[in-house]
């Protein structure tokens, strides 16, 4: 098993209102099929393995009908903020699970705050 953060991303009043602004360059953790601009993943919570939350990575089209590389999270992501009472300042991490035998992906999300200069994690 190969273990990769995908994001690290300290959150802004847009993700914690409306969607998160996925990073462009954390776009090779989930792959969304050619032909397509949107991919459906499940993520489990860090802090409780019987908590599953059900996220839709799209990348925006353009005029032209081309991809927009400006990629964003939706699904069950409000109701995950609204789970975890995040606000502008935390912070998620989104880690893969790769089973390189059978090219199975899994995905865990964690949030966190600061406290006192250090990262905590928020149950």
């Amino acid at each position: 098993m190969v273990r990769e953060e995908i994001i690290d991303k300290v959150l802004s009043q847009t993700d914690v209102d409306y969607r998160l602004a996925f990073p462009t360059a954390s776009l090779w953790g989930i792959q969304i099929p050619e032909g397509q601009n949107a991919m459906e993943f499940e993520a489990t919570s860090a802090d409780n393995i019987h908590e599953h939350w059900n996220f839709r990575l799209c990348l925006r089209n353009s005029n032209n009908g081309e991809r927009y590389r400006k990629p964003e999270l939706t699904g069950d992501w409000l109701q995950f903020v609204r789970s975890k009472n995040l606000r502008k300042g935390n912070k998620i991490i989104l880690t893969m699970e790769l089973d390189e035998a059978t090219g199975e992906r899994s995905y865990t999300i964690r949030a966190e705050t600061k406290l006192m200069g250090s990262w905590v994690p928020i149950a």
